[in-house]
């Protein structure tokens, strides 16, 4: 039996009902945790996720945890559709795209989220709870890198850490790509493609993604090819309607200042 606990707007949890779509696996047993309404402090759940994050897999009682994870499990655990090349040394290949990702990529995201709208929510919070929320987080090293972006905003070296590391990922992207292949590891779409997939659909719904593509035909490409992907369809990858208006207008709000951050990076550091 499988039972996985997700939030739907979730990054990670796109990364798992993705999977679930290209593997076909229509018998699990879905549990809505809601984040904006702190459902995952609860103490039920904590017992399954301690860090208070989703998704988390549960399948025979054994638990799973941490996105990519699942996303390698459910593959294995379903041969149909195999989401990973057939040599061992392609699969290490692709698993440093996926290490990247889960290192460097998502905490980029992160925050990036946390400076454009995030901050705003959290700004206009009362002090009291406010303190309240950060109180109850467990992870100290996510509590301290919101706080910055919170409060420093695109000043937080966090908001620099995520350009430079996204530079890093679009650029080796355009390159790995520009000998016409289809996905990232060749004509076979792979864990690697997918677990980028709703972390770059963050970025764009945050009006971020151009100015990173403008120069990038190849990996322009690639994006387009992934958004035309049936299970990025079917796992309602990125932001809902009312989140694209509001991420939308949040990120309007930001991009040149941006743009401008990005453009000392680039000519500082190539």
């Amino acid at each position: 039996m499988l039972e996985l606990y997700y939030f739907e707007n979730s990054i990670c949890s796109e990364r798992v009902l993705m999977t679930l779509s290209e593997k076909k696996i229509t018998d699990w047993t879905p549990h809505h945790i809601h984040l904006f309404k702190h459902e995952q402090f609860d103490p039920n759940y904590l017992k399954l996720n301690p860090k208070a994050q989703v998704p988390t897999l549960v399948h025979d009682g054994e638990v799973i945890r941490e996105s990519s994870l699942i996303c390698d499990y459910l593959d294995d655990l379903y041969p149909q559709q195999n989401l990973k090349p057939s040599s061992l040394s392609a699969i290490a290949q692709m698993r440093e795209w996926i290490k990247e990702a889960d290192e460097a990529g998502f905490e980029g995201v992160a925050s990036l989220s946390f400076v454009i709208i995030f901050r705003k929510k959290l700004m206009n919070m009362h002090d009291e709870d406010r303190a309240n929320y950060w109180a109850s987080q467990t992870v100290l090293e996510r509590t301290q890198r919101q706080q910055s972006c919170v409060f420093e905003g695109l000043n937080s070296p966090y908001a620099l850490r995520a350009i430079a590391t996204w530079e890093r990922i679009f650029k080796k992207i355009e390159s790995v790509i520009s000998d016409g292949r289809t996905w990232l590891m060749g004509e076979e779409f792979t864990l690697a493609d997918l677990n980028l997939a709703p972390f770059i659909a963050r970025l764009d719904g945050l009006q971020l993604i151009e100015p990173w593509l403008a120069d990038k035909p190849q990996t322009k490409r690639w994006w387009e090819n992934i958004k035309k992907r049936p299970s990025y369809l079917e796992a309602r990858v990125g932001p809902s309607d009312e989140e694209t208006e509001t991420m939308g207008i949040e990120g309007r709000k930001i991009v040149n200042a941006f743009k401008e951050k990005r453009a000392e990076y680039v000519a500082t550091h190539n």
